[in-house]
């Protein structure tokens, strides 16, 4: 008989917690989810980021309601018109200084999709508490009794009871802390150096740019120095209006192996960022001339869970999932995949607890092990097309040439 008491808490509501929430909701389990930022702060962070989406996407359509996966389309970059499903099935990897076609990198269903409208979409119909900082997760139950948590929020002002606790609280995760220890749950700062800018150009700029790149992102390497060009069928992070190139939003982001922290003012990061740009080949030569003195840009370091180790999930009350569980680079596409992954198992996890009267601990052991395994085999392969990227020699034999691509590690 199912367990009407039992309840989820969720801590995190990016795109992992949301899709647990949607999946719980669909099989009529309480859950209740809790995002650290305002309301405001949270729109804003979403920003016009970009993801990857291509082998997960099945995970996600089980997870939400026909009339969500309806609309995925709507949060692709350019949602009005169709991709070609062959040109679309690969990125491409391109020599920054000839502009030919150096490998063409499978990407099975891929699609580019804007963070924020892909999170806006998968909160429909999901109650969120904004606002709510974590500072303490308690298990109030021992082994064999009727699961019970606590966690507090704001200093303890806030505080919420279930019966489970998943922390999709990102990749600086305090419920990961709380599972491992703070020191072995510590990230570890990636080699390379990343200026990210997002630009809008003139209706003629932005189509030669279209016409001259790949639908979904392509790759450019030059020497030591290597460009992801983030684009779709349009070249843009986000059309605005598709009767309005000059709307259209482009991403790019450059990066470079390097120890050397980058500008602190922006002025001084665009002029680097121009200086890389000239020397490579079209159209990313015209993009560096191009980009205006008002245009944003940023510049990171990313960071990953390098020394990564199973957590104890406290008899199963409190584990973790996407980013929170398995923090990597995004040089081989494959975090929100992983996330979307950990999201419909988790909810399996808990529709078997609560219907079929499974063992809790056994049944979010089985889960914990399949996101830890999945989690390390990226994070490691994600590090080394990191270094693959940056290395003219070696990057014909890194992990996305051996493994065949993008598609999911096997």
């Amino acid at each position: 008989m199912a367990d009407s008491d039992f309840h989820v808490l969720i801590v995190g509501a990016g795109a992992t917690g949301l899709l647990i929430a949607q999946g719980l909701k669909k099989a009529g389990i309480r859950a209740t989810i809790y995002e650290r930022y305002s309301r405001e702060e949270y729109e804003e962070r979403a920003g016009k980021w970009t993801v990857a989406l291509h082998w997960s996407i099945p995970f996600i359509e089980a997870c939400v309601p026909l009339e969500i996966s309806a609309k995925l389309k709507s949060t692709e970059t350019h949602p009005w018109t169709d991709n070609d499903s062959t040109e679309a099935a690969y990125i491409p990897l391109v020599n920054g200084l000839t502009g030919d076609l150096m490998a063409k990198m499978p990407m099975p269903s891929g699609r580019r999709v804007s963070r924020g409208k892909l999170r806006n979409l998968l909160s429909t119909g999901i109650d969120i508490h904004f606002g709510m900082k974590l500072s303490e997760v308690r298990s109030e139950s021992a082994a064999g009794e009727k699961p019970a948590v606590t966690v507090l929020f704001n200093g303890g002002s806030v505080v919420a009871k279930g019966s489970v606790i998943v922390g999709a609280d990102g990749a600086r995760s305090v419920v990961r802390n709380y599972l491992v220890g703070k020191e072995a749950g510590e990230l570890q700062a990636a080699e390379s150096l990343s200026l990210n800018v997002f630009a809008t150009f003139t209706a003629e700029q932005a189509l030669f740019i279209r016409n001259n790149s790949h639908l979904i992102g392509q790759a450019c390497l030059l020497e030591k120095y290597q460009i992801e060009f983030y684009t779709n069928r349009l070249s843009v992070a986000d059309v605005v209006d598709p009767e309005k190139p000059e709307t259209w939003v482009f991403q790019y982001s450059f990066s470079n192996l390097t120890k050397d922290d980058p500008p602190a003012d922006e002025e001084e990061q665009r002029k680097l960022f121009k200086t890389y740009m000239a020397t490579y080949c079209e159209p990313y030569k015209s993009i560096g001339l191009w980009v205006t003195d008002d245009t944003p840009i940023s510049a990171e370091r990313f960071n990953f869970w390098g020394n990564i180790v199973p957590w104890d999930n406290r008899d199963g009350k409190i584990t973790i999932a996407g980013d929170a569980a398995h923090p990597m680079l995004p040089f081989r596409a494959q975090g929100l995949n992983n996330a979307a992954e950990d999201a419909k198992l988790y909810v399996d996890a808990i529709k078997g607890v609560v219907y079929d009267n499974k063992d809790l601990k056994s049944t979010i052991d089985a889960y914990d092990e399949s996101s830890y395994t999945r989690g390390k085999t990226d994070i490691i392969s994600s590090h080394e097309q990191m270094k693959a990227y940056h290395n003219w020699d070696i990057v014909m034999n890194g992990p996305l040439m051996k493994s065949g691509g993008y598609g999911k590690p096997r």
